[in-house]
């Protein structure tokens, strides 16, 4: 049968629609059925990725604020350290600054006293000199005296030798006397 007799023919049933175009519905709902899922699908993935960014992100901000307070007590104590360094180094400066000051009112006390003993030794000196000086004085005129008296002496007897020779004699004892006068003073001065 040809296509022209059986479209005439009486004995061809028509009982429904074509089963291409149910075949293709049935294709195109099972294809909305699948992109809903894949749809859903995705949905869901970037959901759980949100998610999983999310809590990575609360993860790295919970270590980022680990991080800053690990940081700020670092920083804490650096600043602690600098302050108790600084407090150290000015108390270090304000012991020297003190021990400077005693140092300098002992030096201040001992030079005083030093002077005080010196003034002292040279007023000793002074009275030893003049003491001395005036025995020198006094043995200088007494030789003199002596030295006039012998020359007088020599003259009246007429020797002129022992005269000199005692006058030698003095001027030596003289001599010997102004030696121990200055070997006192040197004693003295040391």
């Amino acid at each position: 049968m040809t296509n022209e007799t059986m479209e005439n023919s009486p004995l061809v049933f028509h009982s429904g629609p074509d089963p291409t175009v149910l075949t293709t519905e049935a294709l195109q709902r099972a294809v909305g059925t699948l992109k809903d899922v894949i749809s859903l699908q995705i949905t869901h993935e970037s959901e759980s990725r949100i998610a999983a960014d999310l809590s990575l992100q609360a993860r790295l901000g919970e270590k980022f604020d680990a991080v800053a307070r690990e940081m700020k007590l670092v920083e804490d104590s650096r600043v602690e350290q600098k302050q108790d360094a600084l407090a150290s180094l000015a108390a270090a400066l304000s012991a020297a600054k003190e021990a400077v000051k005693e140092q300098t009112t002992a030096s201040a006390l001992s030079i005083n006293k030093s002077e005080n003993a010196t003034n002292e030794q040279l007023k000793q000196l002074t009275v030893t000199f003049t003491t001395a000086i005036e025995g020198v004085n006094r043995t200088i005129v007494d030789l003199k005296e002596r030295v006039g008296k012998n020359e007088s002496d020599q003259a009246a007897a007429g020797g002129v030798g022992e005269g000199i020779s005692a006058t030698v004699a003095w001027i030596l004892a003289g001599i010997g006397g102004l030696v121990a006068v200055a070997s006192i003073v040197i004693q003295l001065s040391h």
